[in-house]
């Protein structure tokens, strides 16, 4: 069996960070920020999203396209990965930046516009990055534990996005900067801390990606071509249950996110530093929860970790919205529930996607591999766009007023609603999906055989 150093691992999973900080940086706060601080409405805000999340559905299979057909002197994956970076900690920036010269009828417009900027970056940023891991090895097992140790990272980005930003603005308001100017300087300083993490992904991978002997090559563009090749990867079983299983896992992920800023703030009254630290165990504890996931990962497949620990993220959230919750212990237990319904498929998902990759190799012959992880980059940003606006929906109908610093009965019950059992029946139909993927084990090693007798 091949296996990885270590160096390759920690370099591999730097660029997660940036993943996990820039996603949830934007899923955690953009709406809230849109809503409290820059004076859009709910709805408005959650409709802003859905136009991110269309012009992700579009860019997506352009860039996974692309990055299977591209060929440079410094490879295949790593120029799209460094190129698009930059953009990408401009964007954070800029996203958080309250200019006095846009109009209150032109913000929407323009937090729409820098929303599509942003996920073209990201976007151009992930699916190379994702694809980049085939490059790494072919292994079913060490493809696992190269995910691990990214989502260690991940889980150190979600970390500092939790811990960090909303305490880093109530200081810097209290130091007598304005709260527009504060959410810029902690914007760009997230912007800045995921290319600093992506560069030392690029610089760490320069054998795992070596320079195209075809590199003079330039990729032509036909939509027709892009279309059939979706198309074409549609057709294939685990693809289907996958792309079911990420859009319900994700409509779950971006409604529990988002509204933990609010349940934490209007519904448990916490100070920003309680709830950086409530926000933080999520990090903490996905952390602890990644040996545990490799332990079931090794007995039960990935289908059936993923399951297994799904399953009791719902039951505890049903029995914390029955019973409630009304003190630090039952905010902890929140947390970890909430870790448990929203930690597990970023450990899981991508290596499933990469072993869908070899069987679409033994199927067509064909490596498409960015195009294939392109997928759960265009489910991601169309899934968060659907849980962000269906968040706002049910919250302007309950009544929230984001310039009250107290909310009403309903619009309470409401919050708690979409932090728990809301987000936990899309978690369930996951379940059922995943449960139907078919690519154990045992059946990717009879492919990679088949793979093998075929002289691939």
């Amino acid at each position: 069996m091949e296996r990885l150093s270590m160096k390759d691992k920690l370099g591999y999973g730097s660029a997660s960070l940036a993943d996990s900080l820039s996603y949830n940086f934007i899923a955690t706060y953009f709406m809230f920020f849109l809503t409290t601080a820059v004076g859009i409405r709910p709805a408005t805000a959650g409709m802003i999203t859905v136009i991110g999340a269309v012009w992700n559905g579009f860019i997506n299979p352009v860039i996974g396209y692309f990055a299977d057909h591209i060929r440079t002197s410094r490879g295949r994956r790593r120029p799209l990965i460094l190129f698009s970076s930059i953009p990408l900690a401009l964007t954070l920036l800029f996203a958080f930046t309250d200019f006095p010269f846009v109009s209150a009828e032109g913000k929407p417009f323009y937090y729409g516009i820098l929303l599509m900027l942003f996920w073209l970056s990201y976007t151009g940023f992930l699916v190379p990055y994702l694809a980049l891991a085939s490059e790494y090895t072919t292994d079913y097992d060490q493809r696992t534990i190269l995910r691990f140790f990214a989502s260690m990272f991940n889980m150190a980005g979600a970390l500092v996005n939790f811990l960090i930003p909303s305490v880093a603005v109530e200081w810097l308001q209290d130091a007598g900067v304005p709260l527009s100017l504060a959410w810029s300087l902690v914007g760009g300083m997230v912007g800045a801390v995921c290319f600093i993490s992506i560069l030392l992904t690029f610089l760490s991978s320069k054998k795992k990606d070596p320079p195209c002997v075809d590199s003079g090559a330039r990729p032509g563009f036909n939509p027709a071509d892009v279309f059939r090749e979706y198309v074409s990867l549609f057709t294939l079983r685990p693809i289907r249950q996958l792309i079911v299983a990420s859009i319900a896992t994700l409509i779950c992920y971006s409604i529990m996110l988002a509204d933990m800023v609010y349940f934490l703030t209007y519904n448990m009254k916490c100070t920003a530093l309680q709830m950086s630290l409530f926000m933080s165990l999520r990090a903490v504890f996905g952390i602890l929860l990644i040996p545990l996931v490799a332990r079931l990962t090794v007995r039960f497949d990935k289908r059936g970790a993923f399951g297994l620990l799904s399953v009791i993220g719902i039951a505890g959230m049903v029995v914390l919205r029955m019973t409630g919750v009304g003190s630090t212990g039952g905010i902890i237990c929140y947390m970890l529930m909430v870790t448990l319904c929203t930690a597990i498929y970023w450990s899981l998902m991508p290596s499933m996607y990469l072993d869908v990759c070899d069987y679409d190799r033994l199927k067509t012959g064909k490596r498409r591999q960015a195009t294939i992880v392109s997928f759960q980059g265009l489910v991601e940003a169309v899934s968060g766009g659907i849980g962000t606006m269906l968040l706002g929906f049910l919250l302007q109908n309950a009544g929230f007023d984001g310039g009250a610093p107290v909310q009403t009965a309903s619009a309470c019950e409401w919050i708690f609603n979409c932090t728990t059992v809301i987000p936990g029946a899309f978690l369930a139909i996951a379940i059922i999906a995943v449960w139907r993927y078919p690519l154990t084990r045992s059946v990717h090693r009879e492919i990679m055989e088949k793979i093998g007798e075929t002289g691939e």
